[in-house]
This record gives C-alpha cells, structure tokens and sequence, in this order.
C-alpha cells in the first residue's frame, strides 16, 4: 500500500486547545469592534466570523469542511436572526434571513461541479478513463519528447473534466509500463512522472468544474451580475494552459534532460465495453451542450442535471458511487460561496478595502494579490485561499470604473491551480512525491520557474482585460 503525504492538520492535541482559542478570538474581536469603535454589530460579528474561518481553514484545526459548515451556520444564527433574539442580527438597513444565506451556500454552480463527480464516478468505474487515456497516448510513443508532452497533454485533458488527484491516480498508474520499460538511473523517470501530477494540475485551469476555485469564482461572478458561460471560461483559461503545458514540458525536459534513446514505447490495448460507451456518450453530449450555449440558451448549471439524471437512471451509477463521492468538496465550496456573501451584504468587504493602500492602482493591487495567492496556495488548500481572496478581490474593484471584477475572479482562480511546487502543495504532486524516485528540489526546480511564469501570464492577461 502506498502512503500519500498530504498536508497535514495540527495533531488533535493542538486542536484541543486552538479551536476554543480560535472562536474566543472571534468573539473577542467582535465584542471590541461594536463597544470599542462602534461598528455596526453585522460587520462586528461578520469580522469575527471570517477571523475564525481564516484562522480554521489555514491551520486545518477541523476539517475544512467542517469550517464551511461553521460559516453557514454562524452567519444564519449571528446575521440572519431567524429568532428574533434581541442584540443578534442587522443593526441598520434590512439586514438578511435565513433563507438568504441558505440560497447563497446552494449555488446552482454546485449542480454543475456535482455532474462533473458522478461523470468522472461513471468513467472510473467503467473503464473509461483507462482505455480513453491509452487510445490518446498511443500516437506518442515514438520519442522521449512526443511521449512527454503526450502524457502532459492527455493528464491535462482529463483534469478538466473530472478531479485532478484522480487524474492523476490513473495517469500514474498508466505510466508504469512506460516507467518500466526506462533504466532506473535515466533522468527521463523523473519527468515522465512529474509531467503527470503538473499536467493535472495545469488542466485544474481549463473548465469551471476543474477545481474548486474555478466554480466558486463563478458563482460569485453569477451574484454580481456577470455571467460566465463554460465556453466563456474555455475561451480565457485553454490558451494559458496550452502555455503553461508547453513551458513545464520544455522544462521537464530540459533538466532532466537524458542521452539515452528509446525507439518506441508499449502500451497495453484496452478494450471498452457497451457500458463504457454509454459513458462516452453521455459525456460527449454534455460537454457539447456546455460548450454550446449560447445556441440553445440553456447554462451549464441545467445542462448539467443531463448526467445528474442519466446515469443513475441507466444504471452506470449506482448507491454506491453517490456515497463515494466528495461531498465534503461541495461543502467546502458552499462555504466560501456563503462567506462572500456574508461579508457583502454586512458591507465588511467595502469596510475592508478601505483599509487597503489606495496607491499603485488597480493593476498594482491585482499583481499583489495573484502573488500573494500564489505564496499562500503552495503551503495551503488552494480553496480555503480562494474562498478569502475572491470576496476581498472582487469588493476592491467593485467602484473602480477601470478594472474588471472577471478578470480579478479569473485571475485568483487559476493563479490557485498553479502553486505546485511543493509536495504538499497539491493532492497530484504528494502522489507523485510517493512513488519514491522524486525529491522536494526536483519538484521545485521546475514548480517555482512555472509557478511565477504563470503568474505573469495572469497579471499580463488580466491587466489587458482590464
């Protein structure tokens, strides 16, 4: 059995004392706020509730999604007041209910990303993902270079369709007949399986159901009024990961880079059965239907209940597979949807921004914030930082006539799919780091040069946006 090395929470003895700490905290800072500098007590409580979340999802002292849960509810009981108690709720304007914060958490973008679950549920489970990712390498096994960008190109593929640490699972699990067929001691090992958890990674960028962030930058984008269609998204994020896949593989190449040659390489033949094809097409019709919206006018979140509704009735999903799926990820992403709206309808976002240095402009404050995601996201969940940055982001633009609240929500969203240069930065690189033949400077080595030409590419991209 191998052991994947994740990020790891704090030990349940430090929880012990750091999860009361924490909430005491919060309730301190909102105490002081009302009594000490007279805030309205919404911002007060919603300050309090957005330390301790902070404080919760960096150090992981509960589950993040237990800290999502811990969001909607305060922000129910302590904003929304559905008892009516005295000294709880809006002290000025109309103030919020219940279920306000509830249609904030259950954003229809959660229909989208759960389809894109029971989809990749689906494939798994038939043998869909397998036999699809040896029938698209087989063309690439002539040379080293072609099998490189080959097995890039397909990990990256299949990330923007279904999760990347499933992605990358597979993809490794493919790549060992090609590993086998290289010396232990060739350079090529080590690209050849670092190509595989960047590659996904990079996919992370291309569709609103790739990561976390990318659906939470879109359900807030929807509450402001700017729609974001699947193929409005494909038509920013697909050239940048186009980039960014043929810069990580020149790299790969050129560092670990090996005398040796190999005429071809073997892949084993896969076979698909009817089932598996009854998958292909359903996924085929969806991804259609996402891409062509604006002809039938149907948006992704509908299209998406297409899956939602065939696969279990066709028996290609079972109670089994719904039980399996993340749900503590939707949760997660419900959290932060709530969380943004907390902080704007209390008027905290504006309240913060104004505390922020006004000079530099807009292109100054953006540029700090896609580096400061691209810090954080390394040594963090990349979904606990886009939950904190997307909300402040978009309030810091929200009156600036020259800057554009698509390309900031874009900008973080992606730039949190490319802090991979730590094994623990990303589920992909720690269950590549396990295989054993990897070190933390040979992920480094190439994550840092991509991570930072990355983010230029956003900071370039979303100023011309702007």
């Amino acid at each position: 059995m191998i052991h994947f090395p994740e990020k790891q929470p704090v030990s349940a003895k430090a929880a012990a004392w750091l999860l009361p700490a924490c909430l005491s905290a919060g309730v301190a800072l909102a105490w002081f706020l009302i009594a000490g500098l007279g805030w309205p007590r919404e911002q007060a409580f919603m300050a309090g509730i957005l330390v301790v979340a902070a404080t919760l999802w960096v150090t992981e002292a509960v589950p993040l999604f237990a800290t999502s849960l811990f969001v909607i509810a305060a922000e129910i009981f302590l904003l929304a007041n559905p008892g009516g108690w005295p000294g709880f709720g809006f002290a000025t304007g109309e103030g919020t209910s219940l279920r306000a914060v509830l249609n904030a958490a259950v954003d229809p973008i959660l229909v989208l990303f759960f389809a894109g679950f029971l989809l990749a549920r689906a494939a798994v489970t038939e043998g869909v993902d397998q036999a699809m990712a040896s029938w698209l390498l087989r063309p690439f096994t002539q040379s080293r270079p072609a099998l490189l960008f080959g097995v890039m190109g397909v990990t990256a593929l299949f990330s923007m369709w279904m999760s990347n640490t499933a992605t990358a699972a597979f993809m490794l699990t493919l790549t060992m007949p090609l590993l086998a067929q290289v010396a232990p001691v060739d350079p090529f090992r080590k690209a050849l399986l670092l190509a595989v958890p960047f590659a996904a990674n990079i996919g992370g960028l291309g569709t609103p159901i790739a990561s976390p962030p990318n659906a939470i930058a879109v359900g807030y984008l929807n509450r402001l009024g700017h729609h974001v269609g699947f193929l409005d998204w494909m038509l920013v994020a697909i050239p940048l990961l186009l980039i960014m896949l043929a810069l990580t593989g020149w790299l790969l190449l050129r560092h670990f880079h090996s005398a040796s040659a190999h005429p071809s390489f073997v892949l084993p033949a896969p076979r698909l059965t009817r089932r598996g094809l009854l998958v292909v097409g359903i996924f085929s019709t969806t991804v259609v239907l996402w891409m062509t919206e604006p002809l039938h006018g149907l948006s992704a979140s509908a299209v998406a209940l297409l899956p939602v509704a065939a696969l279990p009735v066709l028996g290609l999903i079972k109670r089994s597979d719904v039980n399996g799926i993340d749900w503590d990820v939707l949760l997660l992403i419900a959290g932060g949807l709530a969380l943004g709206f907390g902080l704007e309808s209390t008027g905290l976002d504006q309240r913060l921004v104004s505390l922020l240095p006004g000079a530099g402009g807009v292109g100054l404050l953006f540029a700090a914030m896609i580096l400061l995601v691209l810090i954080l996201s390394t040594f963090l969940s990349n979904t606990a930082v886009a939950n904190l940055f997307l909300p402040i982001g978009l309030a810091a633009v929200a009156t600036r006539p020259e800057a554009s609240p698509v390309a900031i929500a874009l900008g973080i969203a992606l730039m949190s799919s490319l802090s991979m240069s730590l094994p623990i930065s990303t589920p992909p690189n720690a269950m590549a780091y396990a295989r054993g033949e990897l070190t933390t400077p040979d992920m480094v080595r190439i994550g840092v040069r991509a991570g930072l030409a990355g983010a230029i590419l956003i900071i370039g991209g979303g100023l011309l946006l702007m």
